[in-house]
This record gives C-alpha cells, sequence and structure tokens, in this order.
C-alpha cells in the first residue's frame, strides 16, 4: 500500500477543517487517507498526534477538532468547560466528548458531541477557548453533580491557586439569576459551605467531615513559620492556636521525586511542636473525624 503524501508542515501538526485543506492545495482524495481521523463533519486530525496522549491530551485535541469548525456565538460549556478550567469533576463525567452550548435554538449535534441551548449565555475566553463565564457554569454544573462535588468545584473557582477563575459575589448573583432553573436547590445549599484557599477537591472533603462531625472548622493552606521566622510548611488544613496541621496525602507524594520532600516537611513541623495528622485516600470519614477528635483532645 502506498504510504500517504506527506502533510504541509502548517497542516500535520494540528486539527485542521477541509477549508484549510483546500487553502493549502490538498486534494479531497488525500483527506480520505487513513493517516488522518474525521471526528467531525469537515475536520481531519493527524492520527500521528493521537500517538502517546494520555486521556487529557486527548480530550484537548478532540476539543481543538470541534473548535476548528465552531460557529460564531458557539461555546463550550458543562463538563468540557470545566475541564478546560481545571474545574474537578468525578471521574465519570471525564469522557471523551465535548460539551457544547448554541446561543438560540440550534441544538450542536454529532459524534462526541453534546448539545446543548441557551438565551442569553454570557460566556468569555479561557486558554484560547469560548466557555461559558465559571460563575454561570457552577450553576450549570448543579444539573450533573452531586453536593459535595459542587462544593469542590466551588471551591476550585474561588481559589487562587492556579488563578482565581470567579468571586463569591458572582456566584451568589449568578444562583439568584437561575431562578428556578434545574439544581438551584443544591445551588442554594452549597453556595454557604463554600470557602476560599482551598488548593484540592481531597481537602474540600477533609474540611466537609470535619465540620459535619460538629468539630471546628480549620483555616486553609495557612503558612506556618519556625521559631527564626522561616517558612516551614503551607498546612491544608490548620488550628494554629492548638498546633495541629491535617495534610491529605495525595499519591504522589509517595513517589520517589516528591517522598523526600514531604518526609523533611513533617521533620520540621514535628520538631517545632506541631501534631500532624496525614490522610491518604484509604482513610474514610470515620477514620478523619476520629483522628481529628483525639487531637483536638489532646491539645485542649
Amino acid at each position: 500500500m502506498r504510504r500517504p503524501r506527506p502533510l504541509p508542515d502548517a497542516l500535520s501538526a494540528r486539527a485542521f477543517s477541509v477549508g484549510d485543506a483546500d487553502a493549502a492545495g490538498i486534494s479531497r482524495g488525500r483527506l480520505t487517507a487513513s493517516d488522518l481521523a474525521q471526528p467531525f463533519r469537515g475536520v481531519r486530525v493527524p492520527l500521528a498526534l493521537l500517538e502517546d496522549l494520555d486521556d487529557d491530551g486527548r480530550f484537548a485535541l478532540l476539543c481543538d477538532a470541534y473548535q476548528v469548525k465552531l460557529p460564531h456565538g458557539w461555546f463550550f460549556s458543562g463538563p468540557t468547560a470545566a475541564r478546560i478550567m481545571g474545574v474537578p469533576l468525578p471521574p465519570a463525567l471525564n469522557r471523551l466528548e465535548v460539551h457544547v452550548t448554541a446561543a438560540g435554538d440550534f441544538l450542536p449535534r454529532g459524534p462526541f458531541v453534546i448539545g446543548h441551548k441557551a438565551r442569553h449565555p454570557a460566556t468569555t475566553r479561557m486558554f484560547g477557548r469560548p466557555v461559558r463565564v465559571p460563575a454561570e457554569l457552577w450553576c450549570e454544573l448543579a444539573s450533573v453533580l452531586e453536593l459535595d462535588d459542587l462544593i469542590a468545584a466551588g471551591d476550585r473557582m474561588l481559589s487562587e491557586k492556579p488563578i482565581m477563575l470567579t468571586t463569591r459575589r458572582h456566584l451568589s448573583d449568578a444562583v439568584d439569576a437561575h431562578g428556578a432553573g434545574r439544581g438551584v436547590r443544591r445551588l442554594r445549599e452549597a453556595l454557604p459551605q463554600l470557602r476560599e484557599d482551598v488548593w484540592s477537591p481531597r481537602e474540600t472533603w477533609t474540611r466537609l467531615v470535619i465540620v459535619r462531625a460538629g468539630l471546628p472548622e480549620p483555616e486553609r493552606n495557612r503558612r506556618i513559620y519556625g521559631r527564626d521566622g522561616r517558612l516551614i510548611a503551607i498546612g491544608d488544613l490548620v488550628y494554629p492556636d492548638r498546633k495541629i496541621v491535617i495534610e491529605y496525602e495525595g499519591e504522589r507524594w509517595h513517589s520517589d521525586r516528591w517522598s523526600g520532600v514531604d518526609v523533611d516537611r513533617y521533620n520540621r513541623l514535628v520538631l517545632a511542636g506541631w501534631t500532624v495528622i496525614r490522610i491518604r485516600k484509604h482513610h474514610g470519614a470515620e477514620d478523619v473525624e476520629r483522628m481529628v477528635r483525639e487531637a483536638l483532645a489532646l491539645h485542649s
């Protein structure tokens, strides 16, 4: 079998439209070659781009491909916009598909496409992609997220790490504007439970477990300094008056690259007189409540 003729450099490293190919002098026959995928009508993706991509990479490439044909006024929404912004979602929603909203009555359709329509939505661009504004997106997510996942999403939007996506005022205004829309009761329950300065969804989960157990709410991502004034650590959840720090350890902290950093940090905290509670994914809510309650009792 003859190998397909190489594509021009301008097309070989990205998703492109049939119109782009026409402009580059590529024949329609070349667009049917086996080295090109057709995820959407009128769009081609060089299969070589899919090599060695993880799930996030494939998702980004699918967004690239759809954006090639995205009509003016359409935008990414729902779980797709959340992934683009870095808002945490449960694994079941991290599927290889794109949620696309059209302003008006037309409903986007096609393979890999979940279509929506909305009247007078507010949109913006983030990381080069048109998306629904974060506050309205949070309201939209209430129809597909359980309460604690919705709180984790809101916490991320209010966090300055890596960037703040919205403000509490904007979220409150968006909930009011949502009216009687889907998920409004969940939104109103979640809103007062959101917190700033939360850096991971597991920190959200740990805080909710502690507070719902009737224990005092710890501070979030507080800087901890030694007697010499040098920074020792930034604790996930901290009771500064009791010198208790609660750390949720993701799996990466137990890789060779990070484990030494983690051990040194814990040693500095202990030598400075802090009690460190280490939580990992095998710990359930009862475990967290018990450990925190016992630590608070010891330092009462």
